[in-house]
């Protein structure tokens, strides 16, 4: 987004707060006149052109505009450039006016800035676009100077949901983002553990909003939201202003993909290993590789390769990607343990989502060369001879070999014979393209080959009139140059000129010329030499100097300071000549060189201690050539001391609260510090940290913290703080506890005490009934008896721990105890239904128990006078009557209740 620099960068303050945005606007325009950006001339009658307008908010797509007030309106030039040109910020009442320097075409810009309301509405260019590409110019003219226009802003939209895969499992490794269409301001967000995501932000009217998964192992397939729903296909999404999509769940598919991974003998991964991966063409026969590459393992030693369900595919790796340095090489492979392409094992997904694993454990071919930059030089004409500069190999010594090699379409063959650094191009060349081939040998290594090309033989070709060499003086201080004479034809692009100082590539300089330092002396420069001219065939040229070195005056450096650790000695070279020498130093402990001991000062360290100290000074200067002399030993090192001062403690000396040490500054640092707590004087056990919570042991005690500081080739030191004052107890945290349940006869209450500490507090519990302690009752929950009905209850909880205040709390009341309710079945009626036989009532089971029953029986709907027992013996009134009997329960505060059985069939 082309924000006004410095004009918007730092203006997104309100022009009401200084007339210094103002006068910047004021001279911004006289510069961009100045500089005659705009087309047309100035009116001679200095016209003023002006945009002005009402800038409005809308918060939905619904809304009603509102006037949005400290937003920027900004004029910007026409071109791609979108350069800022003027601008004003908007009044409360969303009011805005501001001048441009010339007539013509303008893009208008909105945006809150860093305003509140930049947290609401999205930036703009005018016509509702959110990049300044598609936006319609408005403008201004010497008939017309004055432009109307009303910007509105709309207000960002949100959306929130959840991402899963097919299973219904959480997908955390992926970003969903919303770019817009037409560039712009985008969001991106991060689902949390449970896949849930609140993506802020989304620029409103058309957006690109997408998940993907980021992985790295190309678990699932992006999603694309459509504005309803996630779909596969890439689209944008239509989005209102201010819109609250929420349940914008997306659901991921699984990708389909080759998951090959490579290892080493001890299965350990391998990175940078090259691959090919081949898909069989269906209507060729052939197995067709990519055209991209390099194809690289991830630092996991991991392949990915989309596949196609029911394609064919092989794998194959290579070690031959010399990128990263490595210690081991790999010999190559293909899946399944096939030397080549035509044996591998053909790969195939068979279903969509399907991983198919591809296990390839490499055998180690030997340790890894560092190739040199080979390069091929010389006509590629009859009877001419062409040279192959191998570079510099490493780990020396290298053993090469060179082969030359022709190729002409299909054809391809190594030369008979052509195993030099150089070869004589013969008529039989004629129409192929040489190729020099390096290889790199070294027992116990991997062998390396590259191959360089040097050029169609017999084929038209640049030309140079002189044979190529470097001239000057090989010495520092002096430069050297290329001279290749005329080059036929001229290039369109060139020459390259690449140098190389002891094989290593030197970038001071890629013209035909090379200046000459010290550091050169006594080394070997070379020059090449590339030059292009499609379509004839390239010349490349190289040459090499030997820069010459003198001698120089080297006088014996002597050493001065304490040779105590932590003291600095210096070196004192004397006077080299002749003047000035560069002059390097390199410290030696008992005669062993130091790593990175190379300034003229040393501070000594604790490996120091003990041994005695030579320093070393080399001279180097252009042309001399480099001399060094060492210092006389100094005297055995000694330990250093210490700078220890008083710790000091802060916090409150009360149980709970957390004590600090403060051990001060302690040199030279870095120094070791530990820590011992005392109680009273007497050391704490396992109280060896920097902090200290103090306990219910402390309380009445007071505390002091020592600190000992150790460093290698120092002599410990430790210093001990003053007491605090004695530990007062600590105070419990005590919230109000409540009750639940409900208050009836025979159900249970719970108190609920809430969350008191520091944890563990011991809890106790004592219930009341309408104020009274109920005697018994002091577990957390309390059964309502019959004496509680009518009464409130509350419950006291009172917290205990060592070293801390008795604290308790009473919950409020209940309301009013009520009556209890009884449970009873419907009874049943055992026994013969004829006259002079007995039936009996069965109550079933009614609690809670006991409960005192009470029987009366029923002829039809008439109770039988005095049938209140649990059995009836029928008599003649009953002959042809139904009998039913009904069981009344009773309890001390709780309702009565009455149930009736079913009646029987009619009495015989």
């Amino acid at each position: 987004m082309p924000l006004p620099r410095p004009a918007l960068s730092q203006p997104h303050q309100n022009p009401r707060q200084g007339a210094w945005v103002r006068a910047r606007a004021v001279l911004a325009a006289a510069v961009l006149l100045a500089a005659g950006l705009f087309a047309g001339a100035v009116p001679a009658h200095a016209a003023t052109y002006t945009f002005k307008g009402v800038v409005k908010g809308k918060l939905t797509a619904t809304a009603t505009p509102a006037a949005l007030g400290n937003a920027w309106v900004g004029a910007y030039t026409s071109d791609s450039s979108a350069s800022f040109v003027a601008g004003a910020w908007s009044g409360a009442d969303g009011t805005y006016s501001f001048t441009v320097p010339a007539a013509g075409s303008y893009k208008i810009w909105i945006t809150c800035g860093s305003n509140p309301c930049a947290d609401t509405y999205a930036d703009e260019w005018n016509g509702n676009s959110s990049g300044a590409y598609n936006s319609t110019p408005l403008a201004v003219s010497d008939a017309a100077p004055t432009t109307t226009y009303n910007p509105q802003l709309e207000a960002y939209g949100t959306m929130s949901g959840r991402i899963t895969n097919s299973a219904g499992q959480p997908v955390t490794a992926a970003e969903i983002s919303a770019s817009p269409a037409n560039g712009g301001q985008y969001s991106t967000a991060r689902p949390d553990a449970n896949g849930y995501y609140t993506l802020a932000k989304v620029s409103p009217n058309q957006a690109y909003i997408s998940v993907r998964d980021d992985s790295g192992q190309r678990l699932y397939l992006e999603q694309y939201w459509n504005g309803s729903q996630g779909v596969d296909t890439y689209a944008a999404a239509t989005v209102p202003p201010g819109v609250k999509w929420t349940n914008a769940n997306f659901v991921l598919k699984n990708e389909t993909v080759l998951e090959a991974t490579v290892t080493d003998p001890a299965g350990a991964p391998i990175a940078e290993v090259g691959y090919v991966p081949y898909v069989f063409n269906d209507a060729t026969g052939a197995w067709d590789g990519p055209q991209m590459g390099p194809l690289t393992s991830d630092a996991n030693g991991k392949i990915y390769w989309r596949m196609t369900v029911g394609k064919k595919y092989k794998i194959c790796v290579f070690d031959t990607y010399y990128g990263e340095p490595r210690q081991y090489r790999y010999k190559s492979e293909c899946y399944n343990n096939a030397p080549t392409i035509d044996t591998a094992a053909v790969l195939t997904a068979t279903t969509a989502g399907q991983r198919v694993q591809v296990p390839m454990q490499l055998e180690v071919a030997g340790l890894s060369l560092s190739p040199g930059r080979i390069f091929a030089y010389g006509s590629v004409q009859a009877a001419q001879t062409l040279t192959v500069d191998p570079g510099v190999w490493g780990p020396a010594p290298v053993t090469l070999a060179y082969q030359w090699h022709r190729t002409k379409g299909s054809e391809a063959t190594d030369i008979a014979g052509a195993t030099a650094a150089t070869y004589t191009v013969t008529s039989a060349d004629a129409g192929y393209d040489i190729f020099a081939k390096v290889t790199g040998s070294k027992s116990g290594y991997a062998s390396y080959t590259d191959t360089v090309h040097a050029g169609q033989a017999g084929a038209d070709a640049t030309t140079a009139s002189k044979p190529f060499t470097i001239t000057g003086t090989p010495s520092a201080g002096n430069t050297l140059t290329v001279d290749h004479g005329t080059l036929t034809p001229t290039p369109e692009f060139g020459p390259y000129y690449d140098w190389f100082v002891n094989g290593a590539p030197d970038y001071r300089s890629n013209t035909k010329t090379f200046a000459l330092t010290a550091a050169d002396a006594g080394k070997k420069v070379i020059a090449r030499l590339s030059v292009h001219a499609w379509p004839l065939q390239p010349y490349y040229g190289q040459a090499s100097v030997t820069v010459a070195a003198d001698a120089l005056t080297a006088p014996v450096p002597t050493i001065t300071g304490t040779a105590r650790v932590g003291a600095t000695l210096t070196a004192n070279p004397g006077t080299w000549g002749p003047a000035p020498v560069t002059l390097a130093y390199q410290w030696f402990r008992s005669g062993v060189a130091i790593s990175g001991a190379t300034a003229a000062t040393y501070p000594l360290a604790a490996a120091d201690l003990g041994k005695t100290m030579t320093v070393r000074v080399t001279g180097t200067k252009a042309g001399y050539t480099t001399a060094a002399k060492t210092s006389a030993a100094t005297a055995a090192v000694v330990a250093g001391a210490l700078t220890a001062p008083v710790p000091t403690i802060t916090g409150t000396a009360r149980v709970g609260a957390t004590l600090t040490a403060n051990p001060g500054t302690w040199g030279p640092a870095p120094v070791t510090l530990a820590y011992q707590w005392f109680r009273s004087g007497v050391a704490i056990s396992g109280a060896t940290a920097a902090t200290y919570p103090v306990a219910a042991a402390d309380l009445g005690k007071t505390m002091t913290v020592r600190v000992t500081g150790t460093k290698a080739g120092y002599t410990t030191a430790a210093k001990t703080s003053a007491a605090t004052a004695a530990v007062v107890a600590g105070a419990l945290t005590a919230p109000v506890p409540t009750i639940t349940g409900t208050a009836k006869v025979g159900a249970t209450l719970t108190a609920n005490p809430g969350t008191w500490g520091p944890a563990p507090v011991t809890l106790a519990y004592q219930w009341f009934r309408s104020g009274v302690a109920i005697s018994g009752a002091t577990a957390a929950t309390y059964p309502l008896a019959a004496a509680d009905l009518g009464k409130t209850m509350t419950v006291r909880v009172t917290g205990t721990k060592a070293g801390y205040t008795t604290a308790a709390k009473t919950s409020a009341a209940t309301a009013a105890v009520v009556a209890g309710t009884l449970s009873g079945p419907t009874p049943t009626i055992t026994g013969t239904k004829t006259v002079g036989s007995t039936l009996t009532a069965n109550p079933g089971t009614w609690g809670p128990a006991p409960v005192t029953l009470a029987y009366q029986w029923y002829r039809g709907s008439t109770a039988i006078t005095g049938a209140t027992a649990q059995s009836y013996k029928l008599v003649a009134a009953d002959k042809g009557a139904a009998i039913k009997v009904r069981v009344t329960g009773t309890k001390t505060a709780y309702t009565a209740l009455a149930r009736y059985s079913a009646a029987t069939a009619l009495i015989s």
